[in-house]
């Protein structure tokens, strides 16, 4: 009885912390939302929808699965989102299946004294409801990017704290990114194939911990002009006996 108890004092308080955050944010504030989880400091357009299926499959040795995540963003501005995500349906059931909504922010910043750099300050929340057990929680982050000049490299670094609920334990950790653009190569092989070179990118992620999103995955993200997303990703797992591993696809589309 203590338990739900304290679950229901919990309940409220995340509740009222992410709506303030949200409210505060969409009275003041391109399309890649995340990395393959790790979320990007990229922003859904003004007054556009994006919608990404991700699929992660292990078909092979112990721990097989097949896992689907499902995002949907809104833009309400260029520089504030709001989501709608569904995470870790599939097979085996998962104990941290979840539906969430949540909000996400990406702020330039030094654009006079350091244009060439693309400085940017993110941050964002995702309000998680478990689907097996009923428990609300809270994801928040927050991060740093910046693109280095002549090489188009995008580096990112924050923190996140996720729920038990949905990361599987209480946990506090880092996360980062690095995302390079092959336009150069593209632009220099030319012809059809210069072009979908040109719209893809070499791209990895972390997040630290081995909790359940505890894993680095490195891939290729393809991403034209017509708002069309393709993700190629293989997950490596930083819990003992790699048993999480397993590839990811995702596909997506800005409408």
């Amino acid at each position: 009885m203590s338990g739900a108890l304290g679950r229901g004092r919990r309940w409220p308080a995340a509740m009222l912390l992410f709506l303030l955050a949200t409210l505060c944010l969409a009275s003041g504030v391109r399309a890649q939302q995340t990395i393959v989880n790790v979320p990007s400091v990229e922003q859904t357009k003004d007054g556009r929808f994006f919608y990404l299926h991700e699929s992660q499959v292990r078909s092979w040795g112990e721990g097989r699965y097949w896992l689907t995540t499902n995002f949907f963003t809104y833009g309400v501005t260029e520089r504030f989102e709001l989501a709608l995500t569904t995470y870790n349906i599939g097979t085996p059931v998962k104990a941290n299946q979840a539906v969430a909504l949540g909000w996400k922010t990406a702020q330039p910043v030094l654009q006079r004294q350091l244009p060439k750099w693309e400085i940017k300050l993110g941050a964002g929340q995702m309000l998680p409801l478990n689907l097996r057990d009923g428990r609300v929680g809270l994801w928040s982050y927050g991060q740093a990017s910046i693109r280095i000049p002549g090489l188009g490299t995008r580096l990112m670094g924050g923190v996140s704290h996720g729920p038990a609920n949905l990361f599987g334990r209480n946990t506090t950790h880092a996360i980062a990114s690095i995302e390079q653009p092959l336009s150069g190569l593209g632009n220099r092989i030319g012809g059809d194939l210069g072009k979908i070179i040109s719209e893809t990118a070499i791209v990895a992620e972390w997040f630290s911990g081995t909790h359940e999103f505890g894993d680095f995955v490195p891939g290729v993200n393809w991403h034209n002009d017509d708002g069309w997303v393709v993700i190629l990703g293989y997950k490596f797992s930083n819990k003992r006996g790699r048993s999480g591993d397993g590839v990811i696809i995702e596909i997506g589309k800005t409408f």
